[in-house]
């Protein structure tokens, strides 16, 4: 609510961070960056491997349960359509509905699984035409100058790759000035790494990750083994039941190192990364870890 005040009155998005930034004391040396400066919303939509899509991304990830505009008589989208546009929103008129709807009553808890996995995602306008958004000329330059990037533990299809399919991100990435791209493995398979019956491996994940870097370069297709350590060289994971798979041989002759830990179960909320053993691997894996006296033995590295 602070963000959406602030841009409003400041007129810039990115000038809101800042503001934020500033009030809660951020130190200086860390930058907030959003994908893509703009004032507007961008949605994106999910193409299934059965040839279905999904629209928008509370519908890819946790759908609330939807609501009927009128009882009885079959559904007619253009009725729909109609009856949003009647009400005075910030929306465009002929908008579609999917991308229109509140979805505040929602379970992540509660999910019921995608009908087939999802093979691509890409943005599109208000109408549902896809469009290929250019990336924030800042964040590009950040990634430009890194060392190292780390795709973090998140919902791989409504956040890590909604950013990577930005034009001139995957560019970026494949730079070999960039000696560390370290995928955080989630410690869990969720709705969009899914059916159950046919879950996510890590090489899943990975082949997502490299598509979608791919896609942004303007390659469609298939993607060629080859390139999957232009974009991922290191993987941290967990060790546990309800982990993806992990097959290290196979992504040892991918190029891709692998770094195991041992995590905490946590009541409630499952098997969790335990922070210090966290910060410990990412040091050792970009050379940062060395000399450290409380090095602990709560990680393996695999080769």
């Amino acid at each position: 609510m602070f963000l959406t005040g602030a841009r409003l009155f400041s007129g810039s998005f990115e000038s809101a961070i800042y503001l934020l930034s500033t009030i809660c004391g951020v130190p200086d040396h860390i930058s907030v960056l959003p994908a893509i400066n703009t004032n507007f919303s961008h949605h994106i939509c999910a193409g299934l491997a059965n040839g279905e899509s999904i629209t928008g991304q509370n519908s890819i990830s946790h759908p609330s349960v939807p609501t009927a505009l009128s009882s009885g008589g079959p559904w007619d989208s253009s009725l729909e359509i109609e009856a949003h546009d009647s009400i005075e929103d910030a929306n465009l008129p002929g908008s579609l509905p999917s991308l229109r709807k509140q979805y505040i009553k929602f379970s992540k808890a509660d999910e019921d699984d995608l009908p087939a996995r999802i093979e691509r995602l890409w943005y599109i306008n208000p109408y549902g035409q896809e469009i290929r958004p250019a990336a924030n000329p800042k964040v590009l330059e950040a990634v430009e100058t890194s060392h190292c990037v780390i795709y973090s533990i998140g919902s791989l299809y409504t956040s890590i790759v909604p950013s990577l399919i930005l034009r001139g991100v995957g560019e970026a990435l494949a730079s070999s000035a960039i000696k560390y791209k370290i995928l955080i493995l989630n410690s869990n398979n969720d709705r969009e790494t899914g059916p159950s019956s046919y879950p996510y491996s890590a090489t899943d994940f990975i082949a997502s990750i490299v598509k979608a870097c791919q896609e942004s370069r303007g390659k469609f297709g298939a993607v060629h083994q080859d390139a999957y350590n232009r974009y991922v060289t290191h993987l941290i994971h967990l060790e546990g039941p309800e982990v993806p798979k992990v097959d290290k041989v196979e992504l040892g002759q991918l190029g891709i190192q692998t770094v195991r830990l041992y995590g905490r179960k946590v009541e409630g909320k499952g098997l969790m990364y335990d922070e210090k053993a966290l910060l410990q691997a990412l040091e050792a894996t970009i050379g940062g870890g060395e000399g450290r006296r409380d090095v602990s033995r709560r990680n393996t590295l695999e080769r």
